[in-house]
């Protein structure tokens, strides 16, 4: 009986693997109404989205993309004040970067407020910091929306507090009232109560993508077009920008006329055939080339990822 749930939970863990593999991933902020009309709002979410990006790096079978490359397109496409919340947009973003899935990022409530509690000759500062946001994994080729996992932090700290008391007559002796200030540097205190809750909101929203993830499907794999043979090595027009990598196998496929036409659209009927078997062996960002076995490819056929 333990050696079937040992090798039942070695099997659902390889599941999940697989669920994962392959998976290219970039994470955008939505720039949505809150972040474009309240620059504070725009700086909580850039800052979120930062530590979502941290957060999932490493993960295995997820490659994420880098904040760098992220934000050039989005300056090369003018981006930058444009609502990016849409799927539309993300798919978009999404092509642009070679990215399977995208995650966007919307910060949609959050601050730090203060309130006076009294209580007898006391009086407490107490602050409250809050930050609501919220996510949505959708696949690139699809533009369907696979998880949309939100997460909510509020969090109490008392800032100050003051404390009177009333002066007396001791004898010939006059004590004078007192007043008593305790308490921290606001701005350090507002400061950590919001690493607090970004830590707190991005590690529940990369749990949460991370369980979605595991369950919806990934990406499908890379399929490229064949650009022809330099060098003794076969190209094809996609690279690394889509996670094609050394030692990735492509069936090549041809679609070859049979020689008849369809009877209600009068176009070729077609079959396809196998070329060949291309291994990678040299990626550039684009580009890949590798050699092949079987036939010989020709401009413009089809290479079929073969890697799961």
């Amino acid at each position: 009986m333990r050696s079937n749930s040992v090798v039942l939970l070695t099997l659902t863990l390889l599941v999940s693997s697989l669920a994962l593999a392959q998976r290219r991933l970039a994470v955008v902020e939505a720039n949505g109404q809150m972040a474009r009309s309240n620059p504070i709002f725009a700086l909580a979410e850039s800052q979120v989205t930062d530590q979502l990006t941290a957060k999932l790096t490493g993960k295995p079978g997820i490659t994420v993309i880098d904040r760098a490359s992220i934000d050039r397109i989005i300056k090369e496409q003018n981006f930058q004040n444009s609502d990016r919340s849409s799927a539309d947009t993300a798919v978009r973003i999404g092509k642009l970067l070679g990215a399977g899935q995208i995650v966007m990022v919307n910060v949609y409530d959050g601050g730090f407020t203060t309130h006076q509690e009294e209580s007898g000759n006391t009086s407490k500062t107490i602050g409250t910091q809050t930050l609501r946001a919220n996510v949505r994994l959708i696949d690139v080729e699809s533009a369907v929306i696979l998880a949309q996992p939100s997460s909510e932090f509020q969090d109490s700290v008392q800032v100050s507090s003051v404390s009177k008391s009333q002066g007396y007559q001791f004898g010939a002796l006059r004590v004078p009232a007192k007043q008593t200030s305790t308490g921290g540097d606001p701005k350090v205190i507002q400061s950590n109560e919001w690493a607090k809750a970004s830590d707190a909101v991005t590690t529940e929203l990369a749990t949460k993508l991370l369980s979605a993830m595991g369950s919806a499907p990934g990406p499908k794999a890379a399929s490229a077009l064949v650009a022809g043979i330099a060098n003794g090595s076969v190209y094809i027009n996609q690279g690394s920008n889509v996670g094609i990598k050394a030692s990735d196998k492509f069936q090549v496929i041809r679609e070859v006329s049979v020689g008849l036409n369809d009877p209600s659209t009068g176009k070729p009927i077609v079959q396809k055939q196998t070329v060949c078997v291309l291994t990678i062996v040299n990626v550039s960002e684009t580009s890949a080339s590798g050699t092949c076995q079987g036939g010989l490819p020709q401009s413009k056929d089809v290479a079929v990822s073969m890697n799961p």
